[in-house]
């Protein structure tokens, strides 16, 4: 459901007895987590293929506390907060700041040679950096992923939703292997110096400079094979024929869209 949990209850019991800088309650109220859990909670939460024994009338709570999750998601990803548009790529704008030459380089190449743009959509002032779809890029598997039985999982993505959302075969197996196209706001920002981050739908690439020359070689470079062989995208990516040179200002512009900068 959420973070490998077998339950929406699981969730739900989560965010109920953890604390936040805003409790829960205090915005939903304390009916939202006035659910009475089984003593074995936890046990089934951390098993696979369960679902907490609850009665009808704490079914239905946890149900709308659920929703009522999602919606708070939604809030804080939609506020100022998350969107702040404060990137060197926006002071831009208010003509604050300029573009070193190789940033420049970096985003004509985004908008041209890269087709970065034609799902990451950069048309105007705080543009978001997607188009929304759903596209399978051919990543290769991560054998270090917990989600399933590392290295055997493979993620199915939008198609794997549609079919146990009991869509007929022929809507779901056109889906399969796709993931959504991800805003590229931000996407070089870290907590802290030195921390690894993770990139694609699996977290195989360790670097925004290895995701891009993957973009850039997927079909003449020796890459593994990708998780899921149905639908990729052969059009957009794969011998973009990008040099070492583009490849490193395509990453420094991805790098000033990053939240925070200071002149």
């Amino acid at each position: 459901v959420e973070q490998a949990l077998p339950d929406s209850a699981c969730v739900v019991y989560q965010v109920c007895i953890t604390p936040y800088p805003v409790e829960f309650i205090n915005v939903w109220g304390a009916e939202a987590c006035a659910i009475d859990w089984p003593d074995d909670v936890e046990t089934v939460c951390a098993q696979e293929g369960t679902t907490v024994d609850l009665s009808a009338a704490d079914r239905m709570q946890s149900a709308q506390t659920y929703n009522n999750i999602a919606l708070s998601i939604a809030a804080y990803e939609d506020s100022p907060e998350v969107n702040t548009f404060s990137s060197k790529y926006d002071q831009t704008f208010e003509g604050k700041v300029k573009l070193s030459k190789q940033e420049q380089r970096g985003f004509a190449l985004f908008r041209g040679k890269g087709q970065c743009h034609r799902c990451h959509i950069s048309n105007g002032q705080q543009a978001l950096f997607t188009d929304y779809t759903f596209d399978n890029l051919g990543v290769p598997q991560n054998p270090e992923n917990p989600a399933g039985v590392a290295p055997d999982f493979v993620d199915p993505g939008l198609g794997g939703f549609l079919m146990n959302a009991g869509y007929p075969e022929e809507v779901y197996e056109a889906e399969w292997g796709k993931h959504k196209v991800p805003t590229l706001r931000n996407v070089a920002k870290a907590p802290y110096e030195g921390l690894i981050k993770a990139f694609g739908h699996n977290g195989v690439f360790k670097s925004l400079e290895e995701i891009v020359h993957f973009y850039n070689t997927r079909d003449v470079a020796p890459w593994p094979a990708p998780e899921v062989a149905e639908n990729i995208n052969d059009e957009e990516l794969g011998n973009l024929m990008l040099t070492p040179e583009e490849e490193a200002a395509v990453v420094a512009f991805l790098k000033t869209l990053s939240d925070g900068y200071t002149p």
